[in-house]
């Protein structure tokens, strides 16, 4: 699988192309980051862009849905979005908390192999581990659209996963269907 590149975040031009052989990643404040990225893809004003919600919580456009799949996600004051054109998208973010029992929240939630590397790592670096392996189960899920507590119960097809490396203190990945393909950042003030 080709490696997904890595940019730093660039500042946002006011008009981009929907990302055909790419995927886009927003960051940005909480106040309507989503509508204001949307626009920029769309040419509309941030408060005529139309959302509709899938049935387990995913946005999409509410008219001509086909025309950009996106994904959003926050915790804290860290705010991201996802835009591909043509392939589903998915994004989580969360930031790093210890004093939960990691170990057993792995097991319940992540693969085997997820719950071992959880187990095998200790300390500071068990709660990196987890919150890493737990941003891209996430973001799989959310690229399939399927609640975070379910599985897909379909032949899903292929998703490329990757870390996106983030500030201090958060984990993020994001989530593609087909094969990785390169990322581009952007930052929207």
């Amino acid at each position: 699988m080709p490696k997904i590149w890595r940019l730093a975040f660039l500042p946002a031009p006011d008009r981009l192309d929907p990302p055909a052989a790419e995927l886009h990643v927003w960051r940005g404040g909480p106040e309507d980051l989503l509508r204001r990225v949307l626009s920029r893809y769309l040419g509309l004003p941030p408060a005529k862009i139309r959302l509709a919600i899938g049935e387990h919580g995913k946005p999409r456009l509410a008219t001509e849905p086909e025309r950009l799949a996106f994904n959003l996600t926050h915790s804290g004051e860290l705010v991201l979005v996802a835009v591909s054109c043509g392939r589903e998208v998915g994004i989580d973010v969360e930031r790093e908390k210890a004093g939960r029992d990691l170990v057993a929240l792995a097991e319940r939630a992540l693969d085997p192999a997820a719950a071992v590397a959880v187990r095998a790592a200790a300390g500071e670096e068990r709660t990196r581990v987890f919150h890493d392996l737990w941003t891209r189960h996430e973001a799989r899920l959310k690229c399939l659209g399927v609640g975070i507590g379910r599985r897909p119960t379909w032949p899903s097809p292929p998703v490329a996963v990757e870390s996106l490396p983030i500030d201090p203190g958060y984990a993020a990945a994001v989530a593609v269907t087909g094969d990785a393909v390169p990322i581009r950042r952007w930052t929207l003030e």
